[in-house]
């Protein structure tokens, strides 16, 4: 599904991603690598895997899209206790793999102590201007008069299945017409139910393909 953020198009992609043809960008937010790893150094018995799914994932998008460039909106790892030998090694070993350039807008699970230690070959930066659309980590970093993408927030909704029953549902949150917010990439990944009204639009993947879900049916 194609939707205008300003002058910028912008291709909703099943898989949690979003496309943006002028510029060549396929842009996702929110990986989190390392978590699975970091919950079973607290203790919590999490299977490992989900490192290896959602990088082969992405890898399927950037082969089906053809992207001149990837952008990672924020958080694309969880935190230091998860970056162990197999989440660098893995990460790593994916990169080699690429060959296009990777920007990442710094979240807040992101240190630039990092990538500064491991020298992974990506670009980290606050935030990316494409034309007249701003990309960053966190949507409060939007300017209210310009377009932009972000992620941080994870967002969902809740979708009526009966009138005492309802699912919750990640998707593609389109804020005020311009902000778009986009579903964490990361499966292991929970999400955050937002209050869609007004202007806003909720777009979640329904049979592998992108489709807005009416007001009606959503859930506060």
């Amino acid at each position: 599904m194609e939707i205008s953020l300003g002058a910028t198009k912008a291709k909703l992609l099943p898989g949690r991603a979003v496309f943006l043809p002028d510029s060549g960008s396929l842009v996702v937010a929110d990986l989190h690598l390392g978590k699975a790893a970091t919950f079973r150094k607290r203790g919590l018995a999490i299977p490992e895997g989900s490192n290896a799914s959602d990088l082969s994932r992405l890898h399927g998008l950037i082969n089906q899209e053809k992207p001149k460039q990837l952008v990672i909106a924020g958080d694309l790892f969880h935190s230091a206790d998860g970056l162990g030998r197999s989440t660098i090694e893995s990460f790593q070993d994916w990169l080699e793999q690429l060959t296009l350039p990777v920007i990442l807008t710094e979240g807040n699970h992101d240190r630039r102590s990092w990538f500064e230690r491991h020298k992974f070959p990506i670009e980290v930066t606050p935030e990316l201007e494409e034309g007249d659309l701003i990309i960053t980590h966190d949507p409060a970093d939007l300017p209210n008069g310009q377009p932009g993408i972000a992620g941080h927030l994870h967002p969902g909704v809740r979708v009526k299945e009966s009138p005492r029953q309802s699912i919750r549902v990640a998707g593609f949150f389109l804020r005020d017409a311009k902000h778009l917010i986009l579903p964490a990439f990361s499966e292991f990944t929970g999400i955050h139910p937002l209050k869609v009204s007004g202007e806003d639009q909720f777009f979640a993947e329904i049979n592998d393909k992108i489709a807005e879900i009416p007001v009606g049916l959503i859930r506060a």
